[in-house]
């Protein structure tokens, strides 16, 4: 609690970046595929950063941003229970995007389209930089169309 305190301080102080993974950074890749998909926003995570942004009664700015970095420090393929995961860094390419601004608007009834609409940005955003570091291999067919 301490810690989103701290952070609605600072909105409301502005200047801030803030910079979340609205899916937990739980992203596994496909053991079937060897494809690598983005793991769906938690609506709950989006709901509490807009909640600050409006709490904070300073403009504040919502950017999708889509990483490509799975390479660099794999997770294993599967959630194991405990602490801590055995990871193994990698010399690889990796590329971040920054998308348009999601616009904040909307009331609690509308607040799906604007987690739907930032997630796809990602999408959009994840697939062109597999493109551009020639790592189509990983792109799901879902994010083929």
């Amino acid at each position: 609690m301490a810690a989103m305190n701290g952070m609605l301080r600072g909105l409301k102080d502005g200047g801030m970046a803030i910079w979340v993974a609205p899916s937990g950074g739980r992203d596994r890749r496909n053991v079937d595929s060897g494809k690598v998909p983005i793991a769906p926003f938690d609506q709950k995570t989006v709901d509490m950063f807009r909640l600050m942004g409006n709490k904070s009664k300073v403009p504040t700015h919502f950017y999708p941003m889509a990483m490509v970095s799975y390479d660099l420090c794999p997770p294993p393929d599967f959630v194991e229970a405990g602490v801590g995961e055995q990871r193994n860094v990698r010399f690889t390419p990796i590329g971040i995007a920054i998308m348009d601004e999601v616009p904040n608007v909307g009331g609690a009834e509308k607040r799906h389209l604007f987690t739907e609409k930032a997630e796809e940005e990602c999408i959009v955003g994840y697939t062109n930089l597999l493109k551009g570091l020639n790592m189509d291999k990983y792109i799901p067919e879902e994010y083929s169309s």
